[in-house]
């Protein structure tokens, strides 16, 4: 059993592996590809919605095929167009590689996570938290080798670094995850009531929270390497801190869900995150814009388990239901909002993408005092 939980560490760092190798890469892609802001805006709400579509089609292809089956396709698949992504010169490239590294990506993401519930579950103890921490801290390393590799050496060759722990995840699940039977659905229907009111200002504050956290992925190497050009090479080091406090934060996320209470440690969070985005906005300096992203990576990193959960709490006799429309729910300013923000840089600067960051953290925050407000006798039942 432990070789099947090592098996899927090593899946999440390589999914980190991607995501990291690409977005400290992403400076040096635009400039060469000759995208602009607006472009990219467009691009990020795009590859969002393929993002969410392929992960919402997970459960329609887990009736033909098995997450091991799917992981040994989509993993050497997500690093031929992590390559092509790296390698391409012009804008048709970036945003045909964009989405389809966004496809990649959500496959990948349902189908380990559909893995590591079941790995939990056989293991009878709790360790989802540490397979997302394992994650988010690959992203932090890899972010900054992305951008180092993008302007010291080539881009290409940050994709064979990323390729070692991609390599070492499909080893891993080829040889010790089991090939489970594909899912037979099962047709019921639920009488079970949903307080729809409260799970749609939790979905809201979920979007408004994820929608952030990818702004901070997609737009702190943008951001450094337009304050401080001669530092391009060390432009992901924003996303780095941002992965690096985010990666820690989870692994005690339990711990100081349970001491403090899901609202005090949303509230703080979200507080911090306001003000590490507005010091952003002000455009403070390459070193304390790439601390700022810091206090955002700590900020924001239990946020989204915490509203889960409490999505979980309000509608006990049918979880899966109120989770799936939370997740519905902050779809919409998921794949809205990116677009939007893509307009503010083109129209203004890159600052401002996290000015209004700030705006959405804050509004996140109102969302969630209001939630715990009108569930606090739902909350306290459960």
């Amino acid at each position: 059993m432990q070789r099947i939980h090592l098996a899927i560490i090593l899946t999440f760092v390589g999914f980190g592996s991607i995501v990291g190798t690409h977005t400290g890469a992403i400076p040096t892609l635009v400039t060469r590809s000759g995208m602009s802001p607006y472009a990219f805006g467009i691009a990020g709400s795009l590859g969002m919605l393929i993002n969410i579509g392929c992960m919402a089609a997970g459960g329609y292809i887990n009736r033909f095929a098995s997450p091991r089956t799917i992981l040994l396709y989509v993993l050497p698949s997500a690093f031929l167009v992590l390559l092509g992504a790296l390698l391409t010169t012009s804008v048709t490239g970036f945003f045909v590689s964009f989405l389809l590294l966004s496809a990649c990506i959500g496959t990948l993401d349902i189908f380990m996570n559909a893995e590591a519930s079941l790995v939990e579950h056989e293991l009878q103890r709790p360790v989802f938290s540490t397979y997302h921490a394992c994650a988010m801290l690959s992203i932090a390393g890899f972010a900054l080798l992305g951008s180092l590799t993008s302007v010291l050496l080539s881009p290409w060759f940050g994709a064979l670094l990323a390729g070692v722990p991609l390599f070492l995840g499909w080893a891993g699940v080829l040889k010790h995850l089991p090939e489970r039977d594909p899912v037979v659905p099962v047709i019921r229907k639920s009488q079970a009531p949903m307080p729809r009111g409260i799970l749609t200002i939790i979905g809201l504050a979920a979007g408004f929270n994820v929608t952030c956290e990818v702004a901070a992925i997609q737009w702190s190497g943008q951001l450094l390497a337009a304050i401080a050009p001669e530092l391009a090479a060390i432009s992901g080091l924003g996303l780095c801190f941002f992965g690096l406090c985010s990666g820690t934060m989870r692994l005690f996320g339990d711990y100081l869900r349970t001491t403090f209470g899901d609202l005090r440690v949303m509230a703080v969070g979200l507080s911090l995150a306001v003000a590490g985005f507005a010091g952003l906005g002000l455009a403070p300096g390459f070193w304390m814009s790439a601390l700022a992203f810091a206090a955002v990576g700590v900020g924001l990193a239990l946020v989204f388990p915490c509203l889960f959960s409490m999505a979980g709490r309000l509608a006990p006799n049918a979880r899966a239901a109120a989770m799936s429309y939370t997740a519905l729910v902050g779809g919409l300013p998921r794949v809205t909002l990116p677009w939007m923000l893509g307009i503010l840089a083109a129209s203004n600067s890159v600052h401002t993408v996290f000015s209004a960051c700030a705006i959405l953290a804050l509004a996140a925050l109102v969302l969630v005092v209001l939630a715990f407000a009108r569930a606090g006798h739902r909350l306290r039942a459960t």
